[in-house]
């Protein structure tokens, strides 16, 4: 049963490691602590390439219907990939947190009901448009909720089953798993925290902290020994984060307290809106501002000196075919001055700062139920609980390295055509829906094309920054009958034909190039120039 009481006490336990042909295995030695899985071949099937390729954001003037008035978008994005949950002994588990460090991603898994149930992975995005799955952990006996990077260790909260452990007192834990050269490794070590979950984890120079749930505590823990020196009891704890010398938590039934790292002395407090959902919750800082995650009550934005309510971002409503119940305010993630927020089935909302506060872009709609959202670098990644998890991409070029003089920013709709005579020289980053170039187009910066890129016998299309065309779900297609000359990546989610006297370019060092789908090459196609095959296919020799 998943309840807790009291209990503190560290202990170890050893990892087993397997290649098994499928995580349910019978090779798989069933009595084992930790269950690792390297076996590429195997992580590989998680990988599910049905729905990759260019997105967009919906807003409000979105119909779900193409319309030639349709203006394009300044957010251009693509998914790079969905990652299936892990499955053990015909249980799916549910991703819950996600971290990153340099290229590597790690990603917690737990299991809804009575049984404890959960993993780790770790993903490789050393190559930006290429993320590969390369180590899972299954832990029997064990649900993980938070898993955070830092220093060569990852640090862990979640539950233990104590009918399984005669050692343990209460089901809430933190602890850390050292890793070698950014990987899982053969051991790690817990601490038991009253209550029933372990529900967040942060960690400090010689000191980490942890928070447990209802009934739980805040708790300083030395990290070289693992000896808790000091607890506070918070009723409802969901979230943790450290800022400056600062410990800040959320209750769901207290609000927001502000404790100090060093003796964990409350330096302040303030009342957030009552949440009434047993669930994870997350918040974040933007500047002096802590944004905080609240249920049915949508995303509130608070001065974290003053505790004053600055913004309140309601829940999306009226949605078609979503049940309003549905739609909750599950997380949130700060990236510079975009604000990413995980609103269950109403998709993860996007909000940029401005000198009034957040103003909304759109939302990101991927099917299932946005759980959790977390961004850094260029990289979304969302939590969709059975759905696994979703990499995204927010396209972007380097402007600094690009040569723009004399380009103007696209004034035009998401159908971009290029007629006979015409010559068009355009800069920006734009997600479209089509490009049909008859003529001449020059563009600086990164294009995205949803629907497909067709250049005809007399066109040339000179793109320096990338190129994104389609989606794997429609098998969109770049045609070339002319010329295409590309400095930067080439990225088909889709097919490719390149017709008699087409010429494909590349210039420069050479980017990245990705096609999912098949390629077509007619009499006389040339092609030249240097460019990195991401997934070594070949396709274009």
């Amino acid at each position: 049963m998943k309840k807790g009481i009291f209990g503190l006490l560290a202990c170890s336990f050893l990892v087993f490691q397997s290649c098994q042909n499928d995580d349910d295995s019978v090779n798989v030695d069933q009595n084992a602590k930790v269950i690792l899985n390297t076996n590429s071949q195997n992580l590989s099937g998680r990988m599910n390439n049905d729905n990759l390729g260019i997105i967009g954001l919906v807003t409000a003037k979105t119909t779900g219907k193409s319309s030639a008035n349709e203006a394009s978008s300044d957010f251009p994005m693509a998914l790079l990939a969905e990652i299936n949950p892990p499955t053990y002994n015909g249980l799916t588990l549910k991703a819950t947190h996600v971290d990153v460090k340099d290229n590597y991603v790690y990603v917690s898994y737990n299991t809804q009901g009575e049984t404890y149930l959960g993993g780790i992975d770790v993903i490789d995005v050393s190559q930006p448009n290429n993320p590969q799955l390369i180590m899972q952990a299954i832990l029997p006996n064990v649900d993980i909720s938070t898993v955070v990077y830092d220093n060569g260790n990852l640090y862990l909260a979640g539950a233990m089953d104590v009918d399984k452990n005669a050692q343990l007192t209460s089901a809430a834990f933190v602890g850390k798993m050292p890793l070698q050269a950014g990987k899982l490794t053969d051991n790690y070590t817990t601490v038991s925290l009253e209550s029933n979950v372990g529900t967040g984890v942060a960690v400090a120079d010689s000191k980490y902290y942890g928070i447990s749930g209802s009934n739980g505590v805040v708790a300083k823990i030395d990290r070289a020994t693992n000896i808790v020196e000091t607890t506070i009891h918070v009723a409802d704890l969901r979230a943790l984060r450290r800022i400056d010398n600062k410990i800040v938590v959320l209750s769901g039934t207290e609000g927001v307290k502000v404790f100090n790292a060093d003796n964990l002395s409350l330096l302040s407090s303030f009342s957030t809106s009552k949440d009434v959902l047993e669930a994870k919750r997350t918040i974040d800082f933007q500047g002096n501002n802590l944004l905080v995650s609240e249920g049915y009550q949508g995303l509130k934005v608070y001065n974290l000196n003053s505790g004053s309510l600055l913004q309140t971002l309601a829940l999306p409503t009226n949605l078609a075919g979503v049940d309003a119940g549905d739609v909750v305010t599950n997380a949130v993630s700060v990236n510079g001055d975009f604000v990413y927020v995980a609103n269950g089935a109403a998709g993860v909302s996007v909000y940029k700062n401005v000198n009034s506060g957040l103003s909304s872009l759109g939302s990101i709609q991927l099917g299932g139920s946005a759980n959790y959202v977390k961004s850094v670098g260029d990289y979304i990644f969302v939590a969709s609980g059975n759905g696994g998890l979703k990499i995204i991409k927010k396209i972007s070029s380097a402007p600094q390295s690009l040569a723009c003089d004399g380009f103007i920013a696209y004034p035009g709709s998401a159908y971009l055509n290029v007629n006979s005579g015409e010559t068009f020289n355009y800069k920006g980053d734009q997600s479209l829906y089509t490009v049909n170039v008859n003529q001449n187009l020059n563009w600086c910066g990164v294009l995205a094309a949803a629907q497909g890129v067709t250049v005809n016998s007399n066109g040339v299309f000179s793109i320096k920054g990338g190129l994104y065309v389609g989606t794997t779900k429609n098998s969109s297609t770049l045609i070339v009958n002319g010329t295409l000359n590309i400095e930067g990546d080439l990225m088909v989610y889709g097919n490719v034909i390149l017709n008699s006297g087409a010429k494909l370019q590349f210039l420069g060092a050479g980017g990245h190039m990705i096609i999912t789908g098949t390629v077509t090459k007619n009499s006389g196609v040339t092609i030249t120039g240097n460019y990195i095959d991401d997934r070594n296919q070949g396709k274009l020799k």
